[in-house]
């Protein structure tokens, strides 16, 4: 099989996927399904989501973004873009326009979230990252890339405010009893 066979296969898969809304990411060639996200999990999304709307910066939830040199397929839980940047209705989002990234981390998506996602959006260039685990315990960001990995790191408690280099603004985050 040749790697255009190969992509072509892949291609009729997600086109499956997309018509029934199946959930799916293309990570470093694989594509990665994913179940339903949890009421928690979502309010964490629509929190930031709407906070970086307030401050006048685009931001999608579980949308694509297409990456300049990058054939994956990402979605993001939430995407932050720079102001200003229009987004279409459906299909890929300006991977080259995201300031900062945001996943919420749930149990069945760990090792995806803090390793795999991790040293992607670094190596894509893409500013900062933001990992929130439902656990409700840390946040953590990541920063600064340079030479495909990130180079600055910050960790703190659910319920302060994290300041997000990229962004004019501290995004907050509250504790899990505050989304319930």
């Amino acid at each position: 099989m040749t790697v255009s066979d190969e992509l072509r296969g892949q291609s009729k898969v997600a086109g499956l996927l997309d018509q029934h809304e199946v959930r799916y990411e293309i990570i470093n060639g694989e594509i990665i399904i994913s179940p339903s996200p949890s009421q928690l999990h979502q309010e964490i999304q629509l929190d930031i989501l709407l906070q970086s709307r307030h401050n006048g910066y685009p931001a999608t939830m579980d949308a694509s973004v297409r990456f300049p040199g990058c054939d994956d397929e990402l979605r993001p839980d939430v995407a932050v873009f720079e102001e200003g940047t229009r987004l279409p209705a459906s299909g890929m989002r300006p991977g080259d326009k995201v300031l900062l990234v945001a996943e919420v981390v749930s149990p069945s998506s760990r090792i995806t979230d803090e390793v795999s996602k991790k040293d992607l959006y670094a190596q894509l260039g893409v500013p900062c990252y933001l990992i929130v685990r439902q656990s409700g315990d840390l946040w953590t960001l990541y920063s600064a890339p340079e030479q495909e990995e990130y180079t600055e790191i910050a960790e703190g408690p659910m319920g302060d405010f994290v300041g997000v280099p990229s962004l004019p603004w501290a995004v907050r985050t509250r504790s899990l009893e505050r989304y319930m």
